[in-house]
């Protein structure tokens, strides 16, 4: 009995040192520093993904940019550092309009250059409350307690329905619409601790162009 109890104590222990939030550590000596554009380079194959009626999938940064209308919001988070913001929510703008608030059950948390979450597999909700929106773009991802991407599958879901499963190191995803886009999470499949990651966000409106194809019924598009 007593060598099951310790056995037991040992495996709690472990879970919570693995559950650890990230304000235990507010100075974290290993933060990683995220290069400018680190996600340009990647490579790799993603899902087939189903578009919802009134939404078009972008899997390519210049397809995206030749939609979305001059004028956007776009933050690469160069600001942020290990827990700067650290709140439970975190309102951002307005910038030509446009603003959002992203939040967490457990907290924001920023790491250098990006921002994520304070508690690991909790989502991230992204509510549009500016100017409306009708394009969003991003990198998506998931990292480890130190900052560093981490290869799991982040799962982005907006209010009308339309879901993209990025499989990394596939992680840039770009949206237009033709109705007002007013919300978007972040969540992940992961069985281990993984902390939902955005960063390069684009925020603002499709040109004429995006919103006459997004008529069509039903699109498939293929994430490379």
């Amino acid at each position: 009995m007593r060598v099951l109890v310790t056995a037991l104590l040992a495996i709690s222990l472990a879970g919570a040192a693995l559950a650890v939030d990230r304000d235990a550590m507010l100075d974290n000596p290993n933060a990683y520093v995220q290069p400018e554009n680190w996600s340009a380079d990647l490579e790799g194959d993603g899902p087939v993904v189903v578009v919802e009626r009134s939404t078009i999938v972008f899997s390519n940064l210049t397809d995206f940019l030749a939609i979305i209308s001059p004028g956007y919001y776009f933050d690469n988070f160069s600001w942020a550092t290990w827990g700067v913001p650290n709140d439970p929510s975190y309102f951002f703008g307005p910038v030509n309009g446009y603003s959002y608030t992203a939040s967490a059950s457990n907290g924001l948390f920023g790491i250098p250059g990006a921002i994520s979450t304070n508690s690991a597999l909790d989502p991230i909700t992204i509510v549009f409350d500016g100017a409306p929106v009708t394009a969003v773009a991003g990198d998506f991802f998931c990292t480890d307690f130190d900052g560093y991407p981490v290869s799991v599958n982040t799962i982005v879901t907006l209010a009308d329905g339309t879901v993209v499963t990025l499989a990394y190191p596939t992680v840039f995803v770009g949206f237009v619409s033709t109705v007002p886009i007013t919300s978007l999470i972040l969540d992940t499949d992961s069985l281990t601790n993984a902390w939902l990651t955005f960063d390069n966000f684009y925020v603002g409106e499709a040109g004429t162009i995006a919103t006459e194809g997004a008529t069509l019924s039903s699109v498939k598009a293929l994430f490379r």
